[in-house]
């Protein structure tokens, strides 16, 4: 469903419930000041002309920059397919317009107040067959990510790298080819078409479909009073990942949640770094699933993306500024 298609739709579910007068302008590209259109509407002889973005849908990573927007056009308005209670919730709290696809609603502009939220959430059509963004494919996507040169390596060896089985590569590749996140440039070269959204989706289906699948345990220090940055990890083993990684490359954060990534059995984390298990813990351990050799050298922590990844998904505004701060000045250069 393209722009045009939702913000229709969404528009003739509002006049279900609400008579309204609109007009539709999608931004001339001689106009383009990075909105998608201008939706002029009239609600009660109100009249209100509002910029709008249109999105898919908008998850928990990508709010700040919806209320960015929202910081920088005075009548702003989000239209979105679908959006999920807590992310609606979130909007509301910083004051973002939005209307959703089903009709669902909130307005608060001036002398009018539009307010809808009892509409049944449309049922989103599913890729199915695209075997890309499975947990096997999220593993190899992440590795692109890490070295976009990768994907022109033989099968074989993407395989060895990522511990994915020979089977899998040839249709994730065609997974990605099939949503346009990679174009074949010739018989046997491949680029990746947007990095930026293709982290973004990954980033998305990381939360929802890989990490849930590699939390190993709860864990709190055994020392109290333990300074977290003096522990002496195996690196090649043990990393941050989150807040305590956030903090290491920018200094912008005060870790309370720690989060670890190891390939180091419960024991060796009790034995080696005095960790002791409790499910009300501060400290949360995954298994590591990239290959060991994306770590960085000079400081024990999760590979950049990830960071990003585990920032953008936490429920904090620091951590998504710190997010932010890494993506402008680590990731952004690097494109």
């Amino acid at each position: 469903m393209n722009e045009v298609d939702i913000i229709t739709r969404a528009i003739h579910n509002l006049e279900k419930d609400v008579p309204i007068i609109w007009d539709w302008k999608i931004m001339e590209e001689n106009n383009d000041i990075g909105v998608d259109g201008e939706l002029d509407i009239t609600i009660n002889n109100q009249k209100i002309l509002m910029l709008v973005e249109v999105k898919k849908d908008v998850k928990n990573h990508q709010i700040l920059n919806i209320i960015n927007y929202n910081n920088e056009y005075q009548n702003f308005l989000l239209v979105a397919e679908k959006l999920f209670p807590k992310v609606k919730e979130e909007l509301r709290a910083h004051k973002v317009n939005y209307l959703e696809g089903n009709g669902n609603v909130y307005i608060n502009h001036n002398e009018v107040f539009l307010y809808i939220d009892t509409n049944k959430t449309l049922k989103a059509k599913k890729d199915k067959g695209n075997r890309a963004f499975t947990k096997t494919g999220l593993k190899v996507i992440f590795h692109f990510l890490l070295n976009p040169q990768l994907i022109n390596h033989t099968q074989r060896d993407i395989a060895e790298i990522t511990n994915v089985a020979l089977g899998n590569i040839p249709l994730i590749i065609n997974g990605l080819l099939d949503t346009n996140f990679i174009l074949k440039l010739n018989k046997n070269e491949y680029v990746i078409n947007n990095y930026e959204d293709l982290l973004n989706r990954w980033v998305t289906e990381f939360e929802q479909t890989l990490k849930p699948t590699i939390f190993k345990q709860r864990f709190r220090f055994q020392n109290k009073d333990q300074y977290w940055k003096e522990i002496q990890f195996n690196q090649e083993k043990t990393v941050w990942g989150g807040e305590p990684a956030g903090d290491i490359l920018t200094n912008h954060l005060r870790p309370e949640k720690f989060i670890l990534y190891t390939t180091e059995t419960v024991r060796d984390l009790m034995i080696n770094y005095r960790l002791i298990p409790d499910d009300q813990g501060e400290l949360w351990v995954y298994d590591l699933f990239w290959n060991p050799k994306y770590n960085k050298n000079t400081a024990p922590i999760a590979p950049i993306a990830l960071v990003y990844a585990e920032l953008m998904i936490g429920d904090d505004k620091r951590s998504k500024e710190t997010a932010n701060i890494i993506f402008n000045e680590q990731i952004k250069p690097n494109l």
